[in-house]
């Protein structure tokens, strides 16, 4: 089954009860994402391959460091929402590529259906993939960008979907269309409403960063 890894630092705490009070203005909600992400993104990282080097220090000294060559991970952040979490990423794989994935969600039927793919067709170019969205609620958009992505030869077990806030209705969807995949949240929320938003949740993430 899809490893499921729910971080536990405590800052996650103080940008979850931003993120989640409906009080928050858009600046700050965009801050509290940023900085999750940033959690996120480390703790996702952890287990990146990496690569060994040599370096002269100052000193005229030779020293071996090992280093992830972030050239070969590829981010793709799920539009709208997911764009919240890119600059977070970036700064930690600044050498990262960026494909987009955009799903809309038809809010009667909740079916995804795909409007965007930039995924590169060269999967051998790249190490890991970041999937990135804050929610991860039916799991429908989840399925239907995963699918796409698989569908250019990439491999569930290279793969890994970054999310703020999750519901085991979607972990549990993922886990059993692609037992290889790795899921990284910082909230397992207890239901979904009767529109499949999650609850207590956030809201529209989306609209409340005010992509448009």
């Amino acid at each position: 089954m899809s490893s499921v890894n729910l971080i536990r630092h405590p800052l996650a705490g103080n940008c979850l009860r931003t993120l989640r009070d409906r009080n928050t203005k858009t600046e700050d909600f965009r801050q509290a994402m940023d900085k999750l992400g940033l959690l996120l993104a480390v703790e996702a990282s952890l287990n990146l391959p990496t690569e060994i080097d040599t370096v002269i220090t100052p000193l005229d000294i030779e020293a071996r460091c090992s280093y992830v060559d972030d050239s070969k991970i590829l981010l793709i952040p799920i539009l709208r929402a997911g764009l919240g979490f890119v600059d977070s990423f970036v700064d930690v794989l600044s050498a990262a590529k960026v494909a987009h994935i955009g799903i809309a969600r038809d809010h009667e039927t909740l079916e995804a259906r795909a409007y965007l793919d930039t995924v590169p067709e060269h999967p051998e170019d790249f190490d890991h993939v970041f999937i990135l969205d804050p929610m991860l609620a039916t799991g429908n958009s989840s399925v239907r960008a995963i699918e796409l992505i698989l569908g250019k030869g990439y491999t569930a077990g290279k793969i890994t979907f970054v999310c703020a806030l999750s519901t085991m209705v979607g972990i549990q969807q993922l886990q059993s269309k692609f037992p290889e995949l790795s899921i990284i949240t910082a909230a397992i929320d207890p239901e979904l409403n009767e529109k499949a938003y999650i609850v207590p949740g956030l809201g529209d993430a989306g609209d409340r960063l005010n992509l448009l």
